[in-house]
């Protein structure tokens, strides 16, 4: 049996809404459409997820609400998500249009890691919706897949080597950190 499946109400994302209806029903999970204190998805109550696209989130960097909206997920639900949608040219375009240097969207990446996990969307919205809906359904049948990461650092440095950069992990990040006194 399906869980259920709570999709946030708003305006100016009704297709990805629609979109959204359509594929968690024939997956044959109930979900009900409503306005939501916070996050976009919720699963069974459980798990939150916010979704952004790569100009929502760096806007929402600029403008200071991911910090907002992150703390709230995390203050009202243990298993908490920040789903980036999107291709590396919607990317490149976001971040053209943004004003903004690609090392402040790593670094704040770095930051957000250090509270909440990040699921990295693709090309097109139904493969991001099944991403966001297996991880959803293995937090639900083991949370402990879903707790804080192991290796947390206060040093953002450390944490953006290990959770952003593919095959750097825990010794080797620090490693890397110590050797080149990395802070930020």
């Amino acid at each position: 049996m399906g869980y259920n499946l709570i999709v946030s109400e708003k305006a100016d994302e009704q297709n990805r809404i629609n979109h959204a209806k359509d594929y968690y029903e024939t997956q044959g999970h109930k979900v009900t459409v409503q306005e939501l204190p916070t996050g976009d998805y919720v699963f069974d109550d459980q798990v939150v997820m916010e979704f952004k696209v790569w100009a929502d989130f760096i806007s929402s960097i600029t403008d200071g609400r991911l910090w907002n909206e992150s703390q709230k997920q995390m203050e009202n639900y243990e298993i908490h998500f920040v789903v980036l949608h999107g291709t590396n040219r919607d990317y490149v375009d976001a971040l053209k249009h943004a004003g903004i240097e690609e090392k402040h969207i790593n670094g704040a990446i770095a930051r957000l890691l250090t509270y909440t996990k990040i699921i990295r969307g693709t090309y097109t919205l139904t493969d991001t919706f099944e991403l966001m809906r297996i991880t959803a359904e293995k937090c639900l049948d083991d949370k402990t897949l879903c707790k804080q990461f192991d290796t947390k650092s206060v040093n953002p440095a450390f944490n953006f080597l290990c959770y952003c950069v593919d095959d750097i992990k825990g010794e080797r990040a620090k490693t890397i950190v110590n050797y080149l006194k990395l802070e930020t």
